[in-house]
């Protein structure tokens, strides 16, 4: 299972040689004394202790498909356990935290990063709810960014355009057309006056 977060992870670190990685889970149980476990176990508890190997099989392949594909955006796994018939832990369930914040003032940024995290929710085999569930808010916020990537991109060709347009002496803008016209035939009628009254002046190179 993938869990959601809305803040970047910290950096992760390698756990100290001897470390054991922490158990998480309300299943958490201790593990007993290898001595407790002397006597062979029935068919029904080798049953049972087959079923477990492979449920914790499927778990910890279910987390690391999860985490190989988040790659930085995913951290590490966490596991809850039980113990079996025969003493030992096993994984039946897991969660792996991933990062589905947007990247400020970078919408392309954040689609590319949504796109990850998507296919992170999306990569075991069997998704489950919670899986799906993340992955339809990681298509609703990446849509988002889509939409403001759109307007970024519009606001930034309509200002180049405008910055690169050369002069069109018939555009008028606002206007109306009905003025130009008169502004246009008003022109025409300035000097063809049959009377003309004043100074004449001549240019000559």
């Amino acid at each position: 299972m993938i869990s959601i977060i809305s803040t970047p992870l910290a950096p992760q670190t390698a756990p100290k040689t001897g470390d054991k990685s922490p158990v998480v889970g309300v299943n958490s149980v201790p593990a007993p004394e290898k001595n407790q476990q002397t006597a062979e176990l029935s068919k029904e508890q080798q049953v049972e202790v087959t079923r477990l190997k492979k449920v914790d099989q499927q778990t910890r392949a279910h987390e690391a498909a999860h985490k190989n594909t988040g790659g930085q955006y995913a951290g590490n796994a966490s596991y809850s356990y039980t113990v079996g018939p025969d003493g030992k832990r096993y994984a039946v369930g897991g969660e792996v935290p991933i990062d589905v914040s947007p990247i400020k003032d970078d919408p392309e940024a954040t689609i590319a990063k949504l796109d990850v995290v998507i296919a992170a929710a999306l990569a075991p085999s069997q998704p489950s709810a919670q899986d799906r569930k993340i992955a339809a808010t990681a298509v609703t916020a990446r849509n988002q960014a889509r939409t403001e990537l759109l307007e970024k991109n519009r606001t930034e060709e309509a200002e180049s355009d405008q910055q690169n347009s050369p002069f069109d002496i018939n555009d008028f803008g606002d206007t109306p057309v009905t003025s130009v016209n008169k502004a246009y035939e008003s022109g025409n009628g300035l000097g063809q006056d049959n009377n003309p009254t004043g100074t004449n002046f001549s240019v000559s190179s």
